[in-house]
């Protein structure tokens, strides 16, 4: 006794090439869409971890690609536009290691000539930070207009000037002002170059220092988590998407 079975060849044919021709590319899609929103969730959660109070700017600062059949490739990179700043140069030193770009306040302050173009800004001891341990923007911005530093195009006057008004505004929160012990400020002798917050006739904190160029070692490790996140989850989305795009369709089929 014999069982034989008979296939139409043509039929498992035309079913192939439309499997290659229109579920694959779907399929494919789908698997790498998923895979770098899971990339981009493990980079924020990772963030997280290695970064003191990372602020919600920082924790933005991915965007994914997601793929097309027609764009076979997801991606999961850095903003170009980051506020004023690229948000590679923000995080670039934090993945690859070494020296931090220069942010725009800082500019402003070497082009005024308070500090020197290998001299970064950080927080003094006196400085009040938000909760992210940052100066706040309008702090800064303040800062830079006491120290008449703040006017970045012509007609535009954003420094403070010796009017009335602006005189009792700086009474009442006080005068931010450059101390260098290399007679380019106020200061002499072994004061630490920056700029301080003179709140009353004895009192007298520093706000921001000037220190030479940090150096930063690698805290985020960007490429490792993308790594081991693709090569974890692409084959589990890629038969996610068969499941969807193709099983269902033939049940439905059957």
């Amino acid at each position: 006794m014999a069982i034989h079975f008979r296939v139409e060849t043509g039929d498992v044919m035309r079913a192939i090439r439309r499997l290659a021709r229109e579920d694959a590319p779907i399929v494919t899609a789908y698997a790498l869409t998923k895979t770098a929103q899971d990339i981009k969730e493990a980079e924020v959660a990772v963030m997280k971890t290695v970064f003191d109070r990372p602020s919600r700017f920082t924790l933005n600062a991915l965007y994914m690609k997601p793929a097309t059949k027609r764009d076979l490739v997801a991606m999961v990179y850095f903003k170009e536009g980051f506020g004023s700043i690229p948000a590679w140069r923000y995080l670039g030193p934090q993945v690859d290691g070494g020296k931090r770009q220069h942010k725009a306040h800082e500019k402003r302050l070497i082009r005024a000539g308070h500090m020197k173009p290998d001299e970064f800004a950080v927080p003094g001891a006196g400085a009040k930070l938000d909760k992210y341990g940052n100066l706040s923007g309008a702090t800064i911005e303040r800062i830079l207009s006491h120290v008449q530093a703040a006017e970045q195009f012509a007609g535009y006057q954003a420094n403070a000037t010796n009017s009335r008004r602006s005189r009792a505004k700086r009474k009442k929160s006080g005068t931010y002002f450059v101390l260098r012990p290399d007679g380019t400020g106020r200061g002499r002798g072994s004061v630490a170059p920056g700029i301080y917050l003179r709140q009353n006739l004895t009192q007298i904190v520093p706000v921001v220092m000037f220190v030479k160029a940090p150096h930063y070692k690698k805290r985020f490790p960007f490429y490792e988590t993308a790594r081991a996140v693709f090569n974890k989850r692409l084959v589990l989305r890629a038969q996610e998407g068969f499941a969807r795009f193709v099983t269902s369709r033939m049940k439905k089929a059957a």
